[in-house]
């Protein structure tokens, strides 16, 4: 590909990208799902464009996208160029055939968590290294048609705690929520869940609890060193009639250094329309999270 300025507008790059560029993008598309097990809404979800954009494009139902969504992938993939083969851009290049050693396939299915799951020091240091800091937490709410949105808050390594002989600690996390009283909606009330976490394989594991009850977070971790979102599976107890539940989550990264009074007035649970108002990236989070209900386990005492 030609050289670009990537500080121009998203339209304006993708106005300059040639019919053989253009077919490279959807090349890329293809490799990254079928080598680095990417899914079509993550590549969405990372370049901020529509799904269905992405899918019309990448199943040639769209020839040549609108010139903003060329512009945003052609940033996406020149901005992560270790993705991709080296020289994969070139001009009459095939696209490698062969995969990268150190990628698993990412499958969308969730593991259920281990009691006992042996945990190397890398898987630690990557935790504190890479994903250290603040997000503000999605996923839809137990009560309908609302969605929660909770701050999260992965500790980083102090300098000044000592390593012992069985060396790094594990991370901390700390998980705020706000949530309207039971009886009284227009009370908030708060709780803070407090647990560690650690990652293993493709996963991140954030395990806590609030009262003695568990809440689990299992997250796919990003397949790129610069992310914005991290997207997984929240699993809790509900607070209204004590029964466990699943919700889809996304995770969306802030960074180190970061205030939660200046989000506080954006926490809750906010019926949808509140959250369409206050969150600029609403539909990006809602496509991500899914249009489905909780998955709440059933009770036969009831």
């Amino acid at each position: 590909m030609a050289e670009i300025d990537l500080s121009k507008p998203d339209r304006h790059i993708g106005s300059m990208l040639g019919g053989e560029e253009v077919e490279r993008l959807r090349d890329a598309i293809g490799w990254l799902r079928e080598h680095r097990g990417f899914r079509l809404n993550e590549i969405a979800l990372e370049c901020d464009i529509p799904e269905h954009t992405v899918r019309n494009f990448a199943y040639r139902k769209s020839n040549r996208p609108d010139g903003a969504v060329l512009g945003k992938l052609y940033k996406y993939f020149v901005g992560n160029g270790e993705l991709l083969p080296e020289g994969f851009f070139a001009p009459g290049r095939e696209p490698a055939s062969e995969s990268p050693d150190g990628f698993l396939g990412r499958i969308a299915r969730f593991d259920l968590i281990k009691r006992e799951l042996p945990i190397s020091e890398s898987d630690l240091k990557r935790v504190y290294d890479r994903y250290s800091g603040h997000y503000i937490c999605f996923r839809r709410s137990y009560r309908p048609e609302a969605i929660s949105v909770s701050w999260l808050h992965i500790l980083p390594f102090k300098p000044s705690t000592k390593i012992t002989r069985w060396g790094l600690p594990l991370p901390r996390f700390t998980l705020f929520n706000e949530y309207p009283d039971q009886f009284d909606p227009d009370t908030m009330r708060s709780y803070v869940v407090i647990g560690y976490a650690f990652s293993r394989g493709d996963r991140i594991y954030l395990t806590g609890q609030h009262d003695g009850n568990l809440h689990h977070f299992i997250l796919n971790e990003p397949p790129i060193p610069k992310y914005t979102y991290i997207q997984g599976l929240y699993l809790a107890t509900s607070s209204e009639d004590k029964r466990p539940f699943a919700a889809q989550v996304v995770c969306q990264y802030l960074g180190s250094d970061v205030s939660r009074h200046d989000w506080s007035d954006k926490l809750g649970i906010l019926p949808r329309d509140e959250f369409d108002t206050r969150f600029e990236n609403a539909d990006i989070i809602l496509r991500a999270i899914g249009g489905n209900d909780l998955l709440v386990a059933r009770n036969d005492n009831a």
